[in-house]
């Protein structure tokens, strides 16, 4: 009798082992990560993501830094600055003359009242792409909290000089 239920237990295993979906390996996580910060996304969900996609083992140095560059931007987004900081921070071991990467840490160091750290990784961000309109904006608003007002302002207009587009350059930097 047991000999007969070996076989069917055998075969619904099989099947069950065939229609299962395989794990996504990090490659995927890190892709579902970005697709989560589309308009509508959910930051807990790229967090999941980028977590598994980190801890895979799979990601190449170029594809970690994103993973972990997203990471932080969805901890910061989730208001978890200490968080997005030490993702920043990983990300810049990896790849330290990143501009993108500095700047997101000044600002989350802004966010945190780190003012002085703040300063430093913009204005390294700023030598090394001094034409990202966003960097001019985080450094003004660096020095607006640390009630710089003049020099604030010359970086506000800087911003929008570079990116006319966008209006919170605008607005900071008093175009009509």
């Amino acid at each position: 009798m047991i000999r007969h239920l070996r076989a069917p237990l055998a075969a619904a295993l099989l099947c069950a082992a065939v229609t299962m979906p395989a794990w996504a390996d990090g490659n995927e996580d890190n892709l579902a990560c970005y697709e989560e910060f589309k308009e509508g996304g959910d930051e807990r969900l790229a967090i999941y993501y980028c977590s598994r996609a980190i801890e895979s083992g799979d990601l190449a140095d170029a594809d970690l830094i994103t993973a972990l560059l997203n990471r932080g931007v969805a901890h910061k987004m989730s208001g978890n600055l200490k968080m997005a900081v030490i993702d920043y921070t990983s990300a810049l071991k990896l790849s330290p003359d990143d501009a993108l990467i500095l700047a997101n840490r000044a600002n989350a160091y802004r966010e945190l009242g780190e003012l002085d750290k703040a300063l430093s990784d913009i204005d390294r961000s700023l030598s090394l792409a001094p034409e990202r309109a966003a960097s001019y904006y985080v450094r003004g608003a660096i020095y607006e909290a640390q009630g710089q007002g003049a020099k604030a302002a010359q970086d506000f207009a800087k911003a929008y000089e570079l990116d006319p587009e966008n209006t919170d350059y605008k607005s900071k930097a008093g175009a009509q």
